[in-house]
C-alpha cells in the first residue's frame, strides 16, 4: 500500500496506535506518507493529518498511546515482585507436585504441596514427586525416574533445582528474602531445609556417565588366589554359555592360575547355599534414631541464612541497607553457633518385619543381595574342573554372623545352627 501511494491518496486506520507501535515509527510513517502527497486519517479519533492542527493530535495521542502498555507493564512487574514477597502465586501453572489454593492468610492464591490422592490406593502428586527427589538421591539416573513422572525430563531437571520445594519463593535469578534472609513458608514446603540443601549439593555434582549394573553374585566372589573380587565376562549372543566370573589376573604371578566359574551355575548355589543357612529366619530391621531432627534442621537453616547474607554483602548497597545487613550477618552466625550447640541423641531401633529372610530376598536389588553376602563371609572360588561344592566355598565370619543373627536381649553364645532372628541394617 505505502508503495502505491498517489498525490491527494488518504491512508484510513482505526486508532493512532493500530498504526505504529511507538511515536517514532509513527513520525517516520507519516513522513513517507506526506512525501508521496497523502494525508492519514484515524477514523474513531476523528484526526486528519492535512492540517498542522491534526499533526499535532496525532503526536501528543501516540506519545499518550506509547506511554499506557509501559505504564501496564512497569504496574505489572511491580506486581508480580509484591506478589513473591507474599508469597502468593500469579501467572502460570504450578509445578508438578504442587497446586494453588485460597491464600488462608489474605487474597489470592498460594502455592502448596498436592497431597490430594487421584483416587484409592494411588500416590499424590506430592508423594510421587518426594519418592522421584529420593530416587534420584540414591543414584538413579533421571531419564530413568522420569519415566513414571507425567513431566519430561527437561522440566523435572529444572524442578529439581526449584526452590519452592523447600519453601521458598523464587524471583529472578534467586529467592524472595528480608534483609537478605530468604523467606521461608514450613506449609509450602514439601522437603525440609536440610533434605534441600543435601539435594542442591548433590545436583552440582558433574553428571555421571550412563551405565548399567552387572547383575549376578560376582561382586561377592573373591579369587582364591589373590584374593580378589571376580568380574562378570559376557560371552555375547553367539557364545550364550560362555558367560562367567572371571578374575583379571592382575595379582597374579606368572603361570598361576585365575579363578573362573560359570554365572549361572555360581548364583544358583550361592543363592542356595544362603538360603538354607539363613531362608527361614525371621527378619528384623535395625536403623538410626535420631531423638530429634531439630539440630540438623537448624543448622542447614542457619548455613542457608549465612549463605545467603555474604552473597547480598557482595551487592552495591546503601549505607542503611548495607547496615541491616551486617546486623542479619551477625544474627545468621550466632544462630549457627546456637545450633550446633543443640543436643543431638541417637538410639538403635529395632522393628519387626513380619517376614522370613526368604521374602525379604525376593524383594531386594542385585547390589543389596552382594552386600549381605559380603558380610556373613567369604566366597572363595577356586581354579580347575571341580564340581561346584568344591570350586566355591563358603567361609563364615563368625564374628559378623553373630552380630546379624543374634536374637534381641540374648546373650549366651551361639551357632550358626541355632535358629534366631536376622538383622537386616537399613
Amino acid at each position: 500500500m505505502l508503495g502505491d501511494l498517489r498525490p491527494g491518496d488518504r491512508v484510513l486506520v482505526t486508532k493512532i496506535d493500530r498504526a505504529a507501535r511507538n511515536v517514532r515509527d509513527l513520525l517516520d510513517l507519516v513522513e513517507h506518507i506526506e512525501e508521496a502527497g497523502a494525508s492519514i486519517v484515524s477514523i474513531e479519533q476523528n484526526i486528519d493529518t492535512s492540517g498542522p492542527i491534526g499533526k499535532f493530535i496525532l503526536v501528543v495521542l501516540a506519545a499518550i498511546a506509547e506511554l499506557e502498555p509501559n505504564i501496564t507493564g512497569e504496574r505489572r512487574r511491580e506486581s508480580l515482585v509484591a506478589f513473591a514477597n507474599e508469597g502468593r502465586h500469579a501467572v502460570g501453572a504450578a509445578p508438578f507436585g504442587f497446586k494453588s489454593v485460597d491464600n488462608p492468610n489474605g487474597r489470592g492464591l498460594v502455592i502448596r504441596p498436592d497431597w490430594d490422592a487421584p483416587g484409592r490406593g494411588e500416590q499424590s502428586p506430592a508423594a510421587i514427586l518426594r519418592d522421584a527427589i529420593r530416587r534420584v538421591m540414591g543414584g538413579e539416573p533421571q531419564a530413568r525416574v522420569v519415566e513414571d513422572l507425567p513431566i519430561k525430563e527437561a522440566g523435572f531437571s529444572v524442578l529439581l533445582r526449584n526452590a519452592r520445594l523447600a519453601g521458598m519463593t523464587p524471583s529472578g535469578d534467586g529467592v524472595v528474602n528480608s534483609h537478605g534472609v530468604p523467606q521461608v513458608d514450613p506449609e509450602a514446603a514439601l522437603l525440609t531445609m536440610a533434605e534441600w540443601s543435601e539435594l542442591r549439593d548433590y545436583m552440582k555434582r558433574p553428571e555421571k556417565r550412563s551405565w548399567s549394573r552387572q547383575e549376578g553374585y560376582g561382586p561377592a566372589l573373591t579369587c582364591s588366589e589373590c584374593g580378589f573380587r571376580l568380574y562378570r565376562s559376557n560371552g555375547g549372543p553367539s557364545r550364550p554359555n560362555n558367560n562367567g566370573y572371571k578374575c583379571g589376573r592382575a595379582k597374579h604371578e606368572r603361570g598361576t592360575p585365575a579363578a573362573s566359574v560359570q554365572v549361572s551355575a555360581a548364583d544358583s548355589y550361592i543363592e542356595q547355599t544362603f538360603l538354607d543357612l539363613y531362608g527361614d529366619r525371621s527378619v528384623v530391621a535395625g536403623r538410626w534414631s535420631d531423638s530429634t531432627s531439630t539440630k540438623a534442621e537448624a543448622i542447614t537453616r542457619a548455613e542457608v541464612d549465612l549463605e545467603a547474607v555474604q552473597a547480598a554483602l557482595l551487592d552495591d548497597l546503601e549505607d542503611e541497607e548495607e547496615e541491616r545487613v551486617f546486623q542479619s550477618l551477625r544474627r545468621a552466625k550466632k544462630a549457627l553457633k546456637s545450633a550446633h550447640e543443640l543436643p543431638a541423641d541417637r538410639t538403635y531401633v529395632i522393628d519387626e518385619t513380619g517376614k522370613t529372610v526368604s521374602e525379604m530376598r525376593v524383594e531386594s536389588t542385585s547390589a543389596e543381595r552382594c552386600r549381605l553376602l559380603v558380610a556373613i563371609g567369604r566366597w572363595m572360588v577356586y581354579p580347575g574342573r571341580l564340581p561346584i561344592e568344591q570350586k566355591i566355598v563358603f567361609e563364615l565370619d563368625v564374628a559378623l554372623n553373630e552380630l546379624l543373627t543374634h536374637r534381641v536381649g540374648r546373650q549366651e553364645p551361639r551357632t550358626i545352627d541355632d535358629a534366631g532372628q536376622f538383622l537386616h541394617p537399613t
